[in-house]
Formats: structure tokens, C-alpha cells, sequence
């Protein structure tokens, strides 16, 4: 073997020999790699990341320390005592997993200038499952990691679109029924949706929509309306009824009825009509 070689491989082998030790040491001592780049963070509750070549090291602000390997997530523990810098933002899930979940904001969300995009730490002992797309509230102190994605410590997660949304019927007598949401053509609902003898219209932070805009824009979720009508109905602010059919569902308000069907036979539609419909009406 010519000499030049041989001492290529040496160097080779002596620094291949470094960065094992030094990727050990770090993993199993939690340390902060030597061979590193150090990417200091301002707010929140991470310090800064030492970047080694296999490994990050995380500092947090409390002065937790972890080191997990390239690819692995892992977000700060919030500072529960500081209740008073509380903020939240809505968005939608674009990444789910066990242990974090991706959450872009809202564009017309004041963390949008931030990031586009938010890691969220499910904590350790996390069962809940969050599906991709969903929309979703996230509640959080302090400040906000300007890593990408950024980070934050979230203290609630909420599957929810708004805070409050007001639905508004519009009778028209001579109107039959019209199919809002047609579950042949849309992937998020297994049940239809339908407006009979009206449209319907909705307020969403102060802006109206038909309600098949909103809903298919994902402004809002129809399970989130069914959700509020339990809630109003359990409050006794409005009137309601369960059918003998497998548990079909009628809820009445001043000026509309939404109608949940839960039959045995697998029917699951949703109809919003008058404030005088009945379940009646529509198996005519």
C-alpha cells in the first residue's frame, strides 16, 4: 500500500473513530454534541439546538436538556405558572404523529407572520389521535421558537374552526329540497347535507357565507354545528327530540330545525329547514 493511501485511510479511520465517540458520548451521557453547529433561539421555551452531525442537542429555558437523533422532533416543556402570556391561533393539521402534529396556521392568524408552519408537542403519554386536515385551535404561553417548522409550548389542543358561528335559515316556501353537501363528491363527509324549503347561510367572524361555501372551504365542520346544537340543547336554550330509529336527533331553534339522522339502517344525513320541520316532512 503506497504511504500517501495508507495515511488517507488513518485520518479517515481516526476522525470516523471522533464522531462515534463524540455521537456516544452525547446519546448516552444526554450531552451536547462536540462536533456542532449551535443555532440560538429569543422566546419561547427553547434556549438553543446544538446541531451535531447525527444528533441535536435541545436547551430549553428551564434548563432541560435532551439530545435525540437527526429527524427526531421534540419541543420544550411549557412554563405552566405563566398563565397571563396566554395566546391562541386557529389552524389546520398538514402533519400527524405519534408524538407532535404540524399545524398551519390561518392566514388571517397574527402567528402567520411567524411561520407557515407550527410543531405542536403531543406530550408523552398522548392517546388522542389528530387526522390531517382537521381544523384545529391551539392555545400557548409565552413566546413563539423561530425554528421551522416554529415552535411554541401549547397548552390545548381543540378540534375547532371558530369560537362562535351564528346559522341563518331563509324560507322559500316554494323551494324543494337542495343537496348542500353530496357525499358521492366529497371526501371529509359520509353523509349528506341538505337545505330543505330555504338556504342557509352562516357568520363567521363577522363575514357571511352560504353554508355550502363554508363547509367545503373548511371554514367550518358539520360536526362542529351538531356539536353546538347538543351543547345549546343540554343548556335548555333550545328545544329538541330523539326519534325510536336508532337514535335520530331534532333540534329546534327560533327560526330553523336541524335534523341529524341515526337510523338503523345506516342513514346519517343531515337536513336544516324551517323552524316548524319535522322528521315526518322528510320521510313523506
Amino acid at each position: 500500500m503506497k504511504k500517501g493511501l495508507k495515511i488517507t485511510l488513518i485520518v479517515l479511520l481516526v476522525l470516523i473513530g471522533i464522531i462515534a465517540i463524540d455521537t456516544i458520548q452525547a446519546v448516552v451521557f444526554n450531552n451536547s454534541p462536540l462536533l456542532k453547529i449551535r443555532d440560538n433561539l429569543d422566546g419561547g421555551t427553547l434556549d438553543y439546538i446544538d446541531k451535531g452531525i447525527f444528533v441535536n442537542h435541545y436547551h430549553c429555558n428551564n434548563n432541560e436538556k435532551v439530545t435525540t437523533w437527526k429527524g427526531a422532533k421534540f419541543v420544550c416543556p411549557m412554563d405552566v405558572e405563566n398563565k397571563d402570556d396566554e395566546h391562541s391561533f386557529y389552524g389546520k393539521i398538514v402533519e400527524s404523529h405519534e408524538s407532535y402534529i404540524i399545524v398551519e396556521p390561518n392566514e388571517d392568524e397574527e402567528e402567520r407572520k411567524s411561520s407557515d408552519k407550527f410543531l405542536i408537542n403531543l406530550g408523552k403519554n398522548n392517546d388522542a389521535i389528530y387526522v390531517v386536515g382537521s381544523n384545529v385551535k391551539i392555545t400557548y404561553v409565552g413566546g413563539i421558537n423561530e425554528s421551522y417548522p416554529a415552535q411554541i409550548g401549547a397548552t390545548k389542543i381543540e378540534l375547532k374552526s371558530v369560537d362562535n358561528f351564528t346559522l341563518i335559515f331563509n324560507k322559500e316556501p316554494g323551494k324543494a329540497m337542495h343537496n348542500i353537501i353530496d357525499k358521492k363528491n366529497n371526501t371529509q363527509y359520509d353523509y349528506n347535507i341538505y337545505s330543505y324549503q330555504g338556504t342557509v347561510e352562516i357568520i363567521i367572524n363577522g363575514k357571511t357565507y352560504t353554508l355550502e361555501e363554508a363547509l367545503k372551504n373548511n371554514k367550518i365542520t358539520m360536526e362542529e354545528i351538531i356539536a353546538k346544537a347538543n351543547e345549546d340543547l343540554n343548556k335548555n336554550t333550545i328545544t329538541g327530540d330523539i326519534y325510536k330509529d336508532g337514535g335520530s336527533m331534532s333540534y329546534q331553534y327560533s327560526n330553523y330545525t336541524i335534523i341529524k339522522f341515526h337510523t338503523l339502517d345506516g342513514n346519517k344525513d343531515v337536513y336544516i329547514g324551517n323552524k316548524d320541520l319535522n322528521i315526518n316532512d322528510i320521510k313523506k
